[in-house]
């Protein structure tokens, strides 16, 4: 299993505050885009983190930049995204209620990489079968979209058990809660998740601890 944190800001500045906070570890990350309308909680706007970034080019080899997509309007957010040097954007997330016609955005953005994603409550089997077969990424929300800081939902582990038994070949990623409490249950799994991606765990670390913090889920 590898570590793509996972990173819920309201402005770029803290964001980036927290990049360089991980960096030594990390050149990886996922960028949580919170609308306040698809979900309560709401971050910076990524129009806010592009320009950020074109504004401040890396002196060095740039960080790979997955974006999670917790908004009503994904289609709207795409073209925003492909102003970004293309080496720069990993995998962009979109929830199953608004995902979009996938052979659209294969067609639109050909050299891109999707993925799907399924809150607590979003069932495998009303997956269609030509996106469990198509799709390179697929990730299970571990608690209810929004604030970091929420309970682990155990039982959406079965679905990546249920996910290999429908067929899907990609990469199944797991988002929220991850951390020294729940990675045990990840390590013991029949079908584990390819990637885990931990919040507040990594990001509002206090900075001795760190360096312990990741060593556990690596390890």
């Amino acid at each position: 299993m590898k570590i793509i944190p996972s990173l819920v800001e309201q402005s770029a500045p803290a964001l980036f505050d927290r990049i360089a906070f991980l960096s030594p570890y990390f050149r990886q990350f996922q960028i949580d885009i919170e609308d306040g309308i698809f979900v309560k909680n709401k971050t910076l706007r990524v129009e806010e983190f592009v320009s950020f970034v074109l504004s401040n080019p890396p002196t060095h080899s740039p960080f790979v930049y997955d974006f999670h997509l917790m908004v009503c309007d994904p289609e709207n957010h795409l073209p925003i995204i492909a102003k970004l040097p293309r080496q720069m954007v990993g995998t962009i997330f979109i929830h199953f209620p608004v995902f979009p016609p996938y052979q659209l955005l294969t067609t639109t953005y050909p050299t891109y990489q999707f993925g799907l994603v399924l809150n607590p409550e979003d069932k495998v089997q009303d997956i269609p079968p030509t996106l469990i077969s198509s799709l390179p990424a697929l990730q299970l929300m571990t608690i209810h979209p929004g604030p970091q800081g929420q309970p682990f939902i155990k039982e959406v582990l079965i679905k990546i058990e249920q996910l290999r038994n429908r067929g899907f070949g990609g990469k199944i990623y797991i988002d929220g809660a991850v951390n020294e409490t729940t990675f045990p249950l990840f390590s013991s799994l029949r079908f584990q998740p390819d990637f885990l991606c931990p919040g507040s765990y990594l990001a509002k670390s206090p900075k001795e601890d760190l360096a312990r913090r990741v060593r556990h889920l690596m390890s």
